[in-house]
C-alpha cells in the first residue's frame, strides 16, 4: 500500500519542526521541493504507516514526488506530537515513478483530509522485501512471522551480553518519563534505534 500527502498551496512558516520555511505547492517546483514541502508533518498513525512503503506527493491534483520511505520521526507542535516522513525519491526506470508522476492523484477521493491510503495496482511486483531482522527472507511486511523477537533478541545479546534486564534498565533510562515508546523513539525500517 501507498500514502497520498496532498499539500495545499504554498506558504511560508516559521517555527517548522523539520526546519523549512515554506510549505505547499507552487508551480514548477522541483521533486525534490514537492517530498520537502509534504513529507511532514501529519498526524500520522505509526501501525498503519509502517505498513507503507511508499508516499506521493501531491500538488493541485497531480503526482509531483513519490519516494520510498525509509524512515518515520515524532516531532512536537504547536498542535501536538505530528509524524515526518524520509525517503528516497525515485527515479525514471521505477515503475511507480513512470506510472504516476505528473499525472492525477491516483487515490483521489471526496476525502477533505490530506493523508489517504490505497492499493496501487503497480505495487504488486514489488512488494516482497527483504525481512528486518537480517536472514535474508523476503517478507510483504517489516518482518517475517516471527523475526521480530529474532532481532529483539539479537541486538539484546550484541549491545547487553545477552542480558534482557540491562536491556530494560537502558529502555527504561533512555526513555522521557510518561513518554510513549513509538513517540519517544525514531524506529528506523533497518530494526536500529536512534
Amino acid at each position: 500500500m501507498a500514502i497520498r500527502i496532498r499539500i495545499g498551496d504554498y506558504q511560508r512558516v516559521t517555527d517548522d519542526p523539520l526546519g523549512r520555511t515554506s510549505v505547499g505547492y507552487f508551480p514548477r517546483m522541483t521533486e525534490s521541493e514537492a517530498w520537502e514541502a509534504g513529507r511532514g508533518v501529519w498526524r500520522l498513525d505509526l501501525r498503519s504507516v509502517n505498513r507503507e512503503r511508499y508516499a506521493l506527493v501531491v500538488g493541485e491534483g497531480v503526482v509531483r514526488a513519490i519516494a520510498e520511505i525509509t524512515d518515520i520521526t515524532a516531532h512536537d507542535t504547536a498542535r501536538g506530537r505530528k509524524k515526518a516522513l524520509w525517503g528516497t525519491l525515485l527515479t525514471d526506470g521505477h515503475p511507480l515513478y513512470d506510472h504516476y508522476l505528473d499525472q492525477p492523484d491516483p487515490l483521489s477521493n471526496a476525502s477533505r483530509n490530506s493523508v489517504a491510503y490505497g492499493e496501487l495496482p503497480e505495487e504488486t511486483r514489488l512488494r516482497p522485501r527483504g525481512c528486518a531482522c537480517g536472514c535474508g527472507r523476503t517478507t510483504e511486511q517489516n518482518f517475517v512471522p516471527g523475526h521480530a523477537l529474532r532481532a529483539i533478541q539479537a541486538r539484546i545479546r550484541e549491545h547487553f551480553d545477552g542480558s534482557v534486564l540491562s536491556f530494560i534498565t537502558w529502555l527504561d533510562r533512555e526513555l522521557p518519563a510518561g513518554a510513549h515508546p513509538a513517540d519517544a523513539l525514531t524506529v528506523h525500517r533497518t530494526g536500529t534505534l536512534r
